[in-house]
């Protein structure tokens, strides 16, 4: 009865409502088209929803301080699932799932959830100067590098880097400096800063600002001479070995993706197709949309993968801007219900988790919505609990039991 008190019935409603929209939209995406398996996706979309939700509700009742004692074998079982897909994975272009007897699961989904719980459990045993410590980031550096290896040889590029989305947030609220945060993330800026397609031209003088702006900024901030030297040779080394990194690194695939953005007109029936006509779907549904099952492009199958990768175009032109609206508003709330829930417990494991959980979801959110835009590139990231999708919706709602059990143990020390 005490945890039926203190459940958090607003961010439940707020799911159930997410959930049946995602089973709605699909159903709506899936009508038109002429293959059975698409046609039937609301169906198992709604039978995994029921699975998915009773695990969620199971996950509330799980006595208090049982989560902390299970985290690393949580972490262990994941790594040994990331494992098994790489020796027996099934898959059209990528060994990415595990059947189960009837299911069919994507470990990498639910390996997200349990690298979140495992990172919460190493930053709340260490104190703020442990955190600020080189030895304290490379462990938490580390447990997320683990999973991150393993599903890049699936190979699901898009999948391995929302592993590192938690990772900054959660070190910022276990008490990193923002200045360190910075100093680590660097080098990523830099390879960003240095690749020429992106800045057509200006790539060098972007970069050497950065790098001397940057240099300055900490030289001045930290006084440390070892540490300014440091932070200028390993920008200037990551900046030079971008295209090392473009010819060796990136497959293919990943390359005509990226190149896709910055121009995707310059193969509009070939990789420019998705984004050019999702662009065109949203776009035309107008205020208050084309009405359901009425979207042309949907409807006329312009759209590839409406029921998967791009859902959100489905919702802008059959629900117009206000469906999108209300989309954003549902995605909103719950991100932010999170970050209250995290900032109001007096756990700092569980505080630590749902800080963890609203990163997730907002990265997904705004890399699978960006790329609907065409404004980030096409990665097969699933949009949260719309997608079509067993496994990325189970992972989405054990978050949100994850979020409740917290919630009903918030003031628990």
């Amino acid at each position: 009865m005490r945890i039926l008190r203190e459940l958090d019935y607003l961010l439940l409603a707020a799911t159930l409502v997410m959930v049946l929209l995602g089973v709605t939209m699909i159903y709506s995406a899936a009508f038109h088209s002429d293959s059975t398996t698409v046609q039937t996706a609301w169906d198992r979309q709604a039978k995994f929803a029921f699975l998915a939700l009773a695990v969620a509700l199971a996950i509330v009742y799980i006595p208090d301080k049982v989560l902390y004692s299970i985290a690393h074998p949580l972490y262990f079982i994941g790594l040994l699932s990331l494992l098994a897909v790489l020796a027996w994975g099934t898959g059209d272009d990528a060994a990415r799932w595990l059947r189960l007897g009837p299911l069919q699961l994507q470990p990498s989904e639910l390996a997200k959830i349990t690298t979140i719980i495992a990172l919460a459990r190493y930053l709340s045993d260490c104190n703020t100067e442990q955190v600020n410590a080189p030895r304290g980031f490379l462990g938490a550096l580390c447990l997320t590098l683990v999973p991150i290896a393993l599903i890049e040889r699936q190979p699901d590029m898009g999948t391995a880097i929302s592993f590192a989305a938690p990772l900054f947030p959660m070190l910022y609220w276990a008490g990193m400096r923002k200045l360190f945060i910075f100093i680590v993330v660097s080098p990523i800026l830099s390879v960003i800063c240095s690749f020429e397609p992106l800045w057509q031209g200006a790539a060098p003088y972007i970069f050497a600002a950065f790098v001397i702006g940057s240099t300055a900024a900490v030289h001045l901030l930290l006084g440390r001479l070892w540490l300014t030297v440091t932070l200028m040779g390993v920008n200037l080394s990551a900046g030079l070995i971008t295209v090392f990194l473009w010819d060796n690194f990136l497959r293919p695939y990943q390359k005509v993706r990226i190149m896709t953005l910055l121009d995707p007109e310059s193969d509009r029936l070939g990789s420019g197709w998705n984004i050019i006509q999702s662009k065109i779907a949203i776009g035309s549904g107008g205020l208050t949309g084309k009405g359901f099952l009425e979207g042309t492009q949907t409807k006329y199958e312009f759209l590839p993968a409406a029921h998967t990768d791009f859902i959100f175009s489905v919702v802008g032109e059959e629900l117009g801007f206000v469906g999108a609206l209300v989309v954003l508003a549902l995605f909103f709330f719950l991100i932010a219900r999170a970050l209250h829930i995290g900032a109001m417990v007096k756990n700092r494991f569980y505080s630590l988790i749902a800080i963890g959980l609203a990163s997730m979801l907002t990265f997904h959110v705004f890399i699978n919505i960006g790329m609907t835009i065409g404004v980030m590139p096409v990665t097969g990231l699933p949009l949260p609990f719309l997608s079509s999708g067993g496994s990325s919706l189970l992972s989405n709602l054990i978050a949100v039991g994850l979020l409740l059990h917290i919630y009903t143990y918030r003031h628990e020390y």
